[in-house]
């Protein structure tokens, strides 16, 4: 009786880790979205480290608002769908996270990243809507989130 115990605890947390692990992949949608999301946490970085004013920052930032929206809903529904009551809390870490990994670029590219800040901005004005995920994904900007991808066969989340 006593191993039989032993056993059922030692294999407790793998029986409920399980469907957690199988939830922390991305979705085509969701990575979309994490790329986007580091876009907006570059941006912001820019825009601190680089002083830019204001008024060029929303006018960076404003024809790409639903996008960025959206984006954050979504990343938001995937910390939700992969950690569950900790997905707020997760999301939080991710964020805080992203930011300090675009800063510490910043900061290890020295005087070399503003100039190449102005250089994204004037073509993040440029770039249509709808576009900052592959932007993101083209300019190599940071990305933390290191989940594999669900694969073609994934459905999108139901909606709650």
């Amino acid at each position: 009786m006593g191993l039989k115990r032993l056993l059922l605890a030692a294999m407790a947390p793998v029986l409920v880790a399980g469907p957690v692990l199988a939830n922390t992949c991305l979705r085509p949608d969701e990575r979309q979205a994490a790329d986007t999301w580091a876009m907006n946490s570059y941006l912001r970085v820019i825009g601190m480290q680089c002083k830019v004013d204001r008024a060029r920052m929303i006018d960076a930032f404003q024809p790409h608002s639903r996008e960025l929206s959206a984006a954050a809903n979504v990343i938001q529904g995937y910390f939700r769908r992969a950690y569950g009551g900790a997905g707020q809390t997760r999301f939080d870490q991710y964020y805080t996270n992203i930011s300090q990994d675009h800063a510490m670029d910043a900061t290890r590219a020295g005087s070399y990243f503003c100039r190449d800040a102005e250089v994204i901005l004037q073509q993040i004005r440029a770039l249509p809507p709808g576009q900052l995920a592959k932007f993101s994904v083209n300019q190599n900007i940071i990305q933390p989130i290191s989940a594999p991808d669900c694969g073609t066969g994934a459905v999108s989340a139901p909606r709650r």
